[in-house]
């Protein structure tokens, strides 16, 4: 697998093109199988997955100085319980309406931990739940 660049020039226009190739052989010939064009990427995304593919065998060679991880939002207990919520019924009876948003989300937020109204809020401030439920965070205070 590798990046293919092909650089064309139309009427007076460059025109850069980038695509992630693999090679194969079909008999005596060898051919090329486009897998993805990534001619709308960065050309430092580009140039990562030249890095990646050069050393795919073996990436503790790929240094990662200068680069900082962090855990990011936890999502995995509210997705399951969610389609556990989705599967049984419990969202199709709640209705998609605010109020119903947020019985929803007081159910999941009981599952997932015990405590008040509040701390549901807190709940959803802290598993970054605004991406699944729309949840109207002033109606929720006077709500719950």
């Amino acid at each position: 697998m590798y990046v293919d660049e092909s650089i064309s020039r139309v009427n007076g226009k460059t025109y850069t093109r980038y695509l992630l190739r693999e090679s194969y052989r079909e008999g005596k010939k060898v051919k090329y199988r486009t897998i993805a064009n990534i001619s709308k990427c960065t050309p430092e995304e580009i140039a990562a997955m030249r890095l990646a593919l050069r050393h795919k065998k073996d990436l503790t060679q790929v240094t990662t100085k200068g680069v900082v991880t962090r855990q990011g939002l936890s999502i995995g207990a509210l997705w399951v319980i969610y389609d556990i919520a989705r599967q049984l019924g419990i969202e199709r009876a709640l209705g998609n309406t605010p109020d119903g948003k947020l019985a929803l989300w007081q159910v999941i937020a009981r599952v997932m931990e015990q405590g008040s109204g509040l701390s549901a809020v807190r709940l959803e401030d802290k598993k970054g739940t605004g991406y699944f439920f729309v949840i109207n965070k002033f109606q929720c205070v006077f709500h719950c």
